[in-house]
């Protein structure tokens, strides 16, 4: 017999060349928080169009877009507002105002979050086929079978909501092979998105495109400094929106500026650059809480909601608060 496949060498062969080619993907993607200084963007996401031909148990529209929404949370770059049922959500809040619900946990109107930027989707494929041989070389063993795939490829559209410019275009596709043929009535029964789908070929390779797309996402969008800034002017005091969290100390003094004026381009429209508003005054921190602080005004007025702020050492070092 052959020494390359004596039952000795086959056994380990034929079970590692099964976990490399059928694998279980898990759908969620982690690639790190955002960085604390950096403004996480808010994003929507709209239904998926179905563009692969699947006509199958599942609704691929509404379903990919509520993978896809499940992994921008989880990754913790994005802030996500609701947008596939709003309404549901409308309805809520216009119920509580009803006389016949108690007045106690009613949510204040006008708070609904507005979306930045939204995240358009098309599936182009989804699909298993089956036939054909492949092999897999493991050192010097050599694996052979009949060869089976799952392929799923898809287009994510960045579009900034404000302009309605598209920002940018991700493509992300996954295949996945198998050594089993899966057939429409083997995938019966499985819920899409649950744990039984990810263990399927399918939806192996949807979790990998998944994944992918948000990797892509991420690298894509653009990123919003976070400035510290005047939040309240209330009892004599002025809030700032940094605290403990920021390293805000007391004893800290920073210099006020109003709101910069946009320079944009004539013929564009676009925004070119900001020119730094006027000085306003300066400040002293005062008391420091865990997200906020107080400060008293060493000099200056005409203090507002909003304003930036930058630290003084001396003499201007501009934002220097992390």
């Amino acid at each position: 017999m052959n020494a390359l496949f004596s039952p000795s060498r086959k056994a380990p062969v034929i079970l590692i060349a099964l976990l490399f080619l059928v694998g279980c993907a898990t759908p969620v993607f982690m690639p790190g928080r955002a960085a604390d200084d950096v403004i996480r963007p808010v994003v929507a996401v709209s239904s998926f169009e179905n563009r692969s031909g699947f006509r199958g148990q599942w609704q691929l529209g509404s379903g990919m877009a509520d993978l896809l929404v499940s992994e921008l949370v989880a990754s913790e770059h994005f802030v996500v507002v609701e947008r596939g049922h709003l309404d549901r959500v409308v309805d809520e809040i216009s119920r509580q105002k009803n006389r016949l619900f108690r007045p106690e946990g009613r949510v204040d109107e006008g708070r609904l979050k507005n979306a930045r930027y939204l995240i358009r989707g098309v599936i182009n494929d989804f699909s298993h086929t089956g036939g054909g041989g492949f092999w897999v070389s493991l050192r010097s063993f050599l694996f052979l079978g009949r060869g089976y795939s799952a392929r799923v490829a898809m287009t994510l559209t960045l579009i900034e909501v404000e302009t309605g410019q598209i920002i940018d275009s991700i493509q992300c596709s996954s295949k996945v092979l198998s050594r089993q043929a899966y057939v429409q009535g083997e995938y019966k029964d499985v819920a899409f998105g649950g744990d039984a789908f990810f263990k399927t070929p399918l939806g192996s390779a949807t979790a990998k495109a998944i994944r992918q797309g948000v990797k892509g996402i991420i690298g894509k969008m653009p990123k919003r400094e976070w400035t510290p800034m005047i939040a309240s002017i209330t009892g004599g005091y002025v809030v700032l929106n940094a605290g403990k969290d920021r390293g805000l100390r007391a004893g800290m003094r920073f210099q006020v500026r109003s709101e910069g004026r946009p320079i944009t381009d004539p013929a564009t429209g676009d925004v070119l650059s900001v020119i730094p508003g006027p000085v306003v005054g300066t400040l002293r921190v005062t008391q420091v809480h865990d997200r906020i602080a107080y400060a008293d005004v060493i000099q200056g007025s005409g203090f507002e909601r909003g304003q930036r702020i930058y630290r003084v050492s001396g003499a201007d070092r501009g934002n220097d608060v992390r």
